[in-house]
């Protein structure tokens, strides 16, 4: 059953994510690729000669089409892995922006993602972290948990990762973490995250942005 669009989320550009990429005639694979925004800066900046979107909700996949090279609708956990414009070691850099927290089985998701690398290939992603302060406090000290329509606790999120998890996450899928950095989007927060010399990080981090590239040494 296709979901309601919400408009402002699926016209959101990750700009954190686009500057993990390095300018260069890379094909990209952007898995929940909603209107295309993203794929399409990609491009305009030089940073993507090619990129096919996977998009579950049907009309941001139909927006996505005038500005990706190739759109795929389906869920990616239902979708065969031999769709047209995706095979095997086919690309360069494969984006999971905010999406393996929907997924049922990430783990399962991510090892299959990893065959669509071609050697030395990365897969940048994108996780909320349930470890930040607004999730912990409530829970810690009023006993709240309370699903809202966007952020950390969207209520379409099926899984919860801290960075430790995340890690755990990309490891289990037989992926090797080259980075991880922090999203803290509060100025307050990213000061106190300073003052404080990144210990509580954990907290102030809304999202962990991982880096990874698959491991050959079984292969």
């Amino acid at each position: 059953m296709d979901k309601v669009m919400d408009e402002t989320y699926y016209q959101h550009v990750r700009h954190d994510l686009v500057q993990k990429i390095p300018i260069g005639s890379n094909r990209v694979l952007d898995v929940g690729c909603a209107e295309g925004a993203t794929g399409f800066l990609l491009k305009q900046s030089g940073r993507a000669s090619e990129v096919v979107g996977i998009e579950l909700i049907s009309e941001a996949a139909r927006n996505a089409e005038s500005r990706l090279d190739h759109v795929i609708f389906g869920d990616l956990e239902q979708l065969p892995l031999d769709e047209p414009f995706i095979s095997k070691a086919s690309f360069d850099y494969i984006l999971c922006g905010d999406v393996l927290e929907h997924l049922k089985d990430p783990w399962l998701q991510l090892k299959r993602l990893s065959t669509l690398l071609k050697p030395n290939a990365y897969i940048i992603i994108s996780l909320p972290n349930v470890r930040h302060y607004s999730v912990v406090f409530p829970l810690l000290f009023r006993g709240d948990w309370k699903y809202l329509d966007s952020g950390i606790l969207d209520a379409t999120h099926l899984r919860f990762f801290t960075k430790k998890t995340a890690l755990l996450l990309v490891e289990g899928a037989g992926l090797q973490p080259d980075s991880i950095s922090p999203v803290i989007n509060r100025r307050r927060d990213r000061y106190l995250n300073v003052i404080a010399g990144g210990i509580f990080e954990g907290f102030f981090a809304s999202q962990w942005v991982i880096a990874v590239k698959k491991c050959y040494r079984d292969e």
